[in-house]
């Protein structure tokens, strides 16, 4: 906001600050939201597969005998 104060009237600078501010926050929170329904319940530490269930799909399957 400062740096906008020599080009811009005080208002407007603040108008720019607060919107920015806000701005970021809603994006912050929707990558958050976007990231937490990606990986889920957890990611797997042997294979890196997404946890379904509590189980890993690729290394807890049943293997038939």
């Amino acid at each position: 906001m400062i740096g906008l104060l020599p080009f811009l009237a005080p208002v407007y600078a603040v108008i720019i600050a607060v919107v920015a501010y806000f701005g970021i926050r809603v994006l912050v929170g929707r990558r958050k939201r976007q990231i937490k329904k990606d990986v889920g319940e957890g990611i797997c530490a042997v294979c890196g597969s997404r946890i379904i269930q509590n189980k890993c799909p690729n290394c807890d399957e049943t293997k038939p005998v």
